[in-house]
């Protein structure tokens, strides 16, 4: 680190101004590169609420939401009960462990989610996890 000299009789000081411009551009370069998790927050669903939860480990999730009329997603597009037992069976084949989260709103019918974890049972898939919110998290919100 350059030591700058302002007068004779003052002492050397350290330069910190390329230190500074090193780490801004570094904050800078980690918060355009993290991809912040937003699969869980694409889509508004008021999710079901539970005294305790586990977090789901292993690989990153599909994750199949069902809105509060039934409607099905995969990922970013609409589908039927059908499709999706045939997409998550082609995502089995790639992945043999694939991880399958369902985010169903609370006002969303047993039934159909009986029927969305069916379509996950018929696609082989061994790991399948329902997504619910923590009373605790939403008593801090």
């Amino acid at each position: 680190m350059p030591l700058v000299r302002l007068s004779e009789d003052e002492e050397p000081a350290p330069n910190l101004a390329p230190m500074i411009d090193v780490v801004l551009v570094l904050t800078i370069f980690f918060m355009c590169a993290t991809k912040f998790s937003g699969d869980e927050r694409k889509f508004d669903l008021e999710l079901p609420q539970v005294e305790s939860a586990v977090t789901v480990s292993g690989s990153r999730p599909e994750i199949v939401e069902v809105t509060a009329l039934g409607t099905l997603r995969l990922g970013s597009d609409e589908v039927g009960i059908e499709e999706l037992a045939t997409r998550l069976g082609t995502l089995r084949e790639s992945q043999p462990e694939l991880t399958v989260m369902i985010r169903g709103e609370r006002t969303v019918q047993h039934g159909r989610m009986a029927e969305v974890y069916e379509a996950c049972r018929s696609a082989h898939v061994r790991h399948i996890a329902i997504s619910v919110q923590a009373k605790s998290a939403v008593h801090r919100e």
